[in-house]
């Protein structure tokens, strides 16, 4: 692990506190981080190009036949956000658009379809652009239709090359049909002799295996999550409100450029530290208990997740300290034997073994980690072996309801050709260093 940097950027950070707010210039950042892709605004898009490429990438793995993927965004309390699938082939932020992908014809073999205009809803949603050159030209698409027109396409590509190719998986959690199934259902109804195929992890794997500039990009996340954590720091005190915790670092976090946080914000102190996907951010913190953050920012389009258990006095008690440090072994085990190969049940085991033998082992109720890219928990194969350029989470954790603390750390760890390293390295894990850093919060409570 390293050590040095984060206490260096810990110092950057207090640097640059000026009458409670923060200011986030380019140089705020360690010089060693990746330089930022160029972005477009709205929307935090990157060149047309980009886009391009993993649209040609994917019509690679399909060979032949036609492919559709739907926009299925959502919207939240910060505005609209689009199906990551969708986005990673488009950069396209529209609500109901779709993508048709062909790869075995002559000239044009992809497609984006946008919904009608409406000048009236447009009144109150804002203005769309119409179907034309300049529009072509901002999203790298020749062919626009409307999204009427999507029946009659996907017909006659495939009276041409009659695979229709299922890359949606179904809902685990509604068990709704695919959208693309039901697209297909209907083609298969009018032309006798089309085939529906499967390549469920094709988009999956392309989208776990990160590039450089994707990379970067997760890492400023990393960076902004960090200064989030690092501002929310003198909020948590006896007495403190756990909603105050998570309000100053997502006011951090959106200074500093990210739309929205990666994930609900899991700010919990006390039996709180328990719950594991606790929601509210309701209760006062008390002396002697623990407070378990685990929050994080997404920056265009690209999430972190972080997670650090303190000591809402800043000390552990001797039982808190014994039961991190286990905590934090079962995580460097993990890490050392992260490479190109491994599979994250490899892991899992390495990370469990030492929790059950420090008589832990029913108290860790979760896996050891996941994917992180366009989505927190993001796509990829999870029964295939780890490759360079993704990047996954170790949380390790220990829950003792009994006890009233639970206590988890959960970094973002990029995997290198030869190993891995820590992109969240921005913030102590070791017990020392957490009560340090406790210990240097700007503006302290008593």
């Amino acid at each position: 692990m390293r050590r040095v940097p984060h206490f260096q950027f810990l110092s950057a950070l207090l640097a640059v506190v000026v009458l409670g707010r923060y200011a986030f210039a380019a140089d705020r950042y360690p010089a060693s981080d990746p330089p930022l892709p160029k972005l477009t605004e709205p929307g935090q898009t990157q060149e047309p190009s980009v886009y391009r490429d993993r649209r040609t990438a994917l019509m690679k793995e399909m060979g032949e036949g036609v492919a559709v993927i739907f926009a299925q965004g959502q919207d939240d309390g910060d505005g609209y956000r689009q199906s990551s699938d969708f986005f990673y082939l488009t950069g396209v932020h529209e609500a109901g658009a779709a993508l048709v992908l062909a790869p075995k014809e002559r000239t044009y073999r992809e497609f984006l379809l946008l919904p009608a205009r409406d000048p009236e809803a447009e009144r109150w949603t804002g203005e769309r652009a119409s179907i034309g050159e300049a529009l072509r030209q901002k999203y790298g698409f020749a062919k626009i239709y409307r999204s009427s027109s999507l029946d009659h396409l996907l017909l006659g590509l495939c009276t041409r090359s009659p695979v229709c190719w299922q890359l949606a998986l179904a809902n685990r959690e509604t068990g709704e049909k695919p959208l693309d199934l039901a697209a297909y259902g209907k083609i298969s109804a009018q032309l006798t002799g089309v085939a529906i195929k499967a390549k469920p992890f094709a988009i999956a794997k392309l989208r776990a295996r990160h590039s450089p500039e994707e990379i970067a990009l997760i890492q400023r996340a990393v960076r902004i999550s960090e200064a989030g954590f690092q501002a929310a720091l003198p909020e948590i005190h006896p007495g403190g409100f756990e909603g105050a915790v998570e309000a100053e670092a997502e006011r951090v976090w959106k200074t500093a450029g990210a739309r929205r946080p990666a994930y609900a914000s899991i700010v919990g102190s006390g039996p709180n530290s328990t719950i594991l996907h606790y929601p509210r951010s309701e209760r006062v913190m008390k002396d002697g208990e623990l407070l378990l953050l685990d929050m994080a920012a997404e920056y265009a389009h690209y999430a972190a997740d972080i997670t650090r258990t303190v000591p809402v006095n800043g000390k552990f008690s001797p039982e808190q300290r014994k039961v991190y440090e286990i905590v934090l072994r079962a995580q460097t085990e993990a890490f050392k034997a992260l490479k190109p190969g491994v599979y994250h049940e490899d892991l899992e085991a390495i990370a469990r073994k030492v929790i059950t033998d420090a008589g832990y082992g029913d108290y860790f109720t979760h896996g050891l980690g996941h994917f992180v890219g366009l989505d927190v928990h993001d796509a990829g194969a999870y029964h295939e072996p780890l490759e360079a350029g993704m990047v996954i989470t170790l949380e390790p954790g220990i829950y003792l309801p009994e006890k009233n603390f639970g206590i988890r750390i959960e970094d973002d760890v990029l995997i290198t050709p030869t190993g891995a390293r820590f992109l969240s390295d921005g913030l102590p894990r070791d017990p020392d260093g957490i009560e340090q850093w406790m210990a240097a919060r700007s503006g302290k409570k008593p």
